[in-house]
Formats: C-alpha cells, sequence, structure tokens
C-alpha cells in the first residue's frame, strides 16, 4: 500500500512470501489482513479500493480453481506412419542414435 501506516507495514512484514497451509488458516489471514487494511485507509481518509475488501480478496485467493489443459491430440488417419526419430545436436551419441545419418566428422561437446 501507498501510504501505508507503520502497524500495518509491520504486519505485513511478518507474513511469509508464499503461504504453504490450508484453506481455514488462509482465510483468518485474509479477514486480518483486510481489516487491517480497512483501518489503515480509514485513519489516513483514504478511500479503500473494491479490491482490497474482504469480500474480493476471498473471491480471489478462495475461490474455485480451474486448470485448463490442452485436449490431447488425436490421429487424423496417419497412425501407420513411423514417428520420426528425433535427437538433440549437441548430445556426443549422435551418430550411434542414429545410424543412418552420414557425416564424415564428429566433434564431441563437451
Amino acid at each position: 500500500m501507498a501510504r501505508a501506516s507503520e502497524e500495518y507495514n509491520q504486519l505485513i512484514s511478518l507474513l511469509p512470501e508464499v503461504f504453504v497451509g490450508k484453506s481455514e488458516r488462509l482465510r483468518e489471514l485474509i479477514k486480518i489482513l483486510c481489516c487491517a487494511a480497512k483501518k489503515c485507509m480509514k485513519d489516513k481518509k483514504m478511500h479503500l479500493g473494491p479490491w482490497r475488501k474482504h469480500k474480493y480478496m476471498q473471491a480471489k485467493w478462495l475461490g474455485a480453481s480451474e486448470r485448463v489443459t490442452p485436449a490431447p491430440k488425436s490421429p487424423l488417419g496417419y497412425s501407420d506412419r513411423q514417428p520420426k526419430a528425433r535427437a538433440s545436436m549437441l548430445t556426443f551419441d549422435l551418430l550411434e542414435t542414429l545410424p543412418g545419418l552420414h557425416c564424415s566428422t564428429a566433434v564431441a561437446v563437451v
């Protein structure tokens, strides 16, 4: 918060950078922090933005999470084709992996 009180800054400094815990504990922390933010803004006679209010924070941090995963690729009639051999150009065993590769000299990358 740009013009936070010393009390609010001390409270924020006690928080870990990453929260790992139960949702009940997070719910309590959200309530405490939002009440502290509300008090701080009221003492400074400033408007409390909707993104700092308890209801918004609960929805943000405790809302249902939705995972988006790409749909599996379906073959379009090419299932009888052999997959292309893939190898990194940085591997030292490239010639052993792809014996059909015609190369006169090979240099090992260390």
